[in-house]
């Protein structure tokens, strides 16, 4: 892992642990990240952090102005973050059950989303028990027990019903998003 990333990362994790204290239960790096496969200068940073209650509002603005990159400045592309209920993230289930998610960087749009409920359905509703999903298979712990025995897959019918949706929401992009998969490379993400 790159040093500046991994730095940043510690210091990330410090920073939750402040805010969210012993509710903070894991931290886990995913994305390429978690996978092996960060690139300088392209890649961004996942995250994903697992709470044991529900977050109260003014707890996750806290969070939320810790972590964003003019406080924390990241190293890579940008930050996403979401935070997760330690029972979402063991459930399977389909739905986005976060309950922050966080987009912030130098050549990122800032995005701060506080209930699942206000996520743009345009965006992709899709990503979070796919995230999940991947994080369960090469999630890497910064905090915690390993990332499979905190997180857990969607039933059979569910993850090809999301991997469909997935694959329609990228096919109907114009052009690729900055952070997107070489050509033809898409199924292999996924």
């Amino acid at each position: 892992m790159d040093s500046d990333v991994r730095r940043y990362l510690d210091e990330l994790v410090g920073r939750a642990r402040a805010v969210l204290g012993d509710d903070l239960v894991g931290a886990y790096a995913a994305g390429s990240v978690g996978l092996g496969a960060y690139q300088p200068g392209r890649s961004d940073v996942d995250v994903a952090l697992v709470v044991v209650r529900p977050v109260a509002g003014p707890v996750k603005r806290a969070l939320v102005d810790r972590l964003r990159h003019e406080a924390l400045p990241c190293p890579a592309r940008g930050l996403e973050l979401v935070v997760y209920r330690r029972d979402v993230a063991g459930s399977g289930t389909p739905e986005p059950g976060f309950e922050v998610e966080l987009n912030t960087g130098a050549t990122m749009p800032f995005r701060a989303t506080y209930d699942p409920a206000d996520r743009p359905a345009a965006d992709g509703r899709f990503w979070y028990a796919l995230d999940r999903s991947i994080l369960r298979q090469s999630g890497l712990a910064l905090l915690g027990p390993p990332a499979a025995d905190v997180f857990a897959d969607p039933g059979p019918a569910d993850l090809r019903r999301l991997l469909v949706e997935a694959l329609r929401w990228w096919l109907a992009l114009p052009t690729p998003p900055g952070d997107a998969p070489a050509p033809g490379a898409e199924d292999a993400v996924l």
